[in-house]
């Protein structure tokens, strides 16, 4: 999102995507606090960073809530900072919300390592057990990475150009070898 925040908008449409992402961040951060869950560190990857903390004295549910701060936390702001920049005239703030709504949405798509797997993952262990919640998200992880890389294709052949596309393979590729039966010794 940040690769693509700097070729088609530049700077400030980088900045928007840096500043939702702290954000975002900052909602996973907040609750690991309130929920007394000692963070270890945050690690920076190529689908954003990754905070690495202390969940096992978590309940299902607790964790679930913290997973689901971080993307809570952009589709909160984004309404509230489109109003903001309606009543002020303040331009860049329609980007800085726009922002703040994609990367939220996109954060909840079923795929790992966004929060949306981890969301569904927890959610179905609740339920049913932890080996009902991995293989409900290896089957939504590939399914909806598919859906995206098809959708790839179809716009890298209606408009020419593959970014879409490879976009959505970068999605769908790792989710093939989660796919796969997981063999333990």
């Amino acid at each position: 999102m940040l690769a693509a925040a700097l070729l088609a908008g530049g700077t400030r449409a980088t900045a928007a995507v840096l500043l939702a992402a702290a954000m975002h961040e900052g909602g996973h951060l907040l609750l690991l606090g309130l929920l007394g869950a000692p963070v270890e560190g945050i690690r920076l990857g190529a689908f954003g960073a990754e905070i690495r903390a202390y969940t096992e004295r978590l309940s299902y549910g607790k964790e679930l809530l913290a997973t689901l701060a971080g993307p809570a936390a952009n589709l909160v702001s984004a309404p509230l900072i489109a109003l903001l920049a309606a009543r002020c005239g303040w331009a860049w703030g329609y980007l800085f919300a726009g922002a703040h709504a994609v990367l939220g949405v996109y954060n909840l798509l079923p795929i790992p390592p966004l929060d949306g797997a981890r969301a569904l993952y927890l959610a179905v262990a609740d339920c049913c057990g932890p080996d009902a919640g991995e293989r409900a998200g290896r089957c939504a992880g590939l399914a909806c990475a598919a859906v995206l890389t098809g959708f790839g294709a179809y716009l890298a052949l209606a408009w020419g150009g593959a970014l879409f596309l490879l976009a959505a393979l970068g999605l769908l590729l790792p989710q093939l070898g989660l796919a796969k039966k997981r063999v333990t010794v």
